[in-house]
């Protein structure tokens, strides 16, 4: 993996790969955190900044562990003075974004299977370790539109789109039948 200075914290989920710190989710977590331990106002974007900069500043370390992510942001959190919120911070679980789109680029016209089979082989890997608790597929009718080369919406595009948020579901709720999920796909 090639790791560029700019570039933000890289998080292992495990077997399930890595994903980028997101500023804007660390700030909603964060916010989240703080409204569950009775701060209804509180400076979240300025400790999201403040936990990538700590992050940042151990340059050593290309990728953190989850268990290191959250070691950091608790310990940003005591050092401003409010621990407290350590234990509402993700107390729901990790939640993953990821799009469809993404995953639909390289796929040519006419294999409009092989975007099933990534799907699944991705909610394998998210959902390997228990860590992910809230899984959020984004890009549904562009990724669509993608596969079967459209412009417009259509009928087929319809159907498509249907079959697949039919197979996510099944899939996501086999894979998560003894622990609690919750997804969407839009």
């Amino acid at each position: 993996m090639i790791y560029l200075r700019d570039e933000p914290p890289m998080i292992l989920l495990g077997d399930g790969g890595a994903v980028a710190l997101e500023i804007d989710w660390l700030e909603q977590s964060l916010e989240e955190a703080a409204f569950a331990a009775g701060y209804p106002d509180w400076p979240a974007a300025d400790v999201a900044r403040s936990v990538a900069s700590h992050m940042l500043s151990q340059r050593a370390k290309k990728e953190f562990s989850f268990q290191d992510f959250t070691a950091s942001v608790h310990e940003v959190l005591k050092g401003v003075g409010y621990s407290e919120i350590c234990a509402h911070f993700l107390s729901g679980g990790l939640e993953v974004r990821y799009s469809l789109m993404d995953l639909a680029e390289d796929i040519p016209t006419g294999f409009e299977l092989a975007l099933f089979k990534k799907c699944a082989d991705l909610c394998d890997r998210l959902l390997a370790n228990g860590l992910v608790t809230r899984l959020r597929f984004d890009g549904l009718r562009p990724a669509i539109k993608h596969l079967l080369k459209r412009t417009h919406w259509g009928p087929g595009c319809v159907v498509l789109s249907d079959e697949l948020v039919a197979f996510l579901r099944a899939r996501l709720l086999k894979i998560s039948s003894a622990r609690p999920l919750a997804f969407s796909i839009r």
